[in-house]
């Protein structure tokens, strides 16, 4: 039950937010959702192993995140993209080669 919740809520973020660009994640470990992007920044909320957040962006160490009522950072190797199947946070698929040949 308490994973379709928290499907549930994501989904909603997506609804609520209205973007385009939205997309799900899972905390890898307990993480620190702060105010800005950077371990100065103070701490807002806290994620826990496994729960789901959406990402608005991301830079090459920090993502962008939203929860109803709250906004934050959270460090890019804290999050995975469920739905890609790696352990690394992409906020969309990694290119990948079309199928067929390959150009030399």
């Amino acid at each position: 039950m308490l994973k379709s919740s928290s499907l549930l809520l994501a989904a909603a973020m997506v609804l609520l937010t209205g973007s385009a660009f939205a997309a799900p994640a899972k905390a890898n470990t307990n993480a620190n959702i702060r105010s800005g992007p950077g371990i100065s920044y103070r701490i807002v909320a806290t994620l826990e192993k496994g729960e789901y957040i959406i990402v608005r962006s991301c830079s090459a160490n920090w993502c962008k995140v939203t929860r109803p009522y709250m906004d934050g950072y959270v460090a890019r190797t804290l999050l995975y993209n469920p739905y890609y199947g790696s352990r690394n946070y992409y906020q969309f698929p990694p290119k990948t080669p079309a199928p067929g040949r390959v150009s030399r």
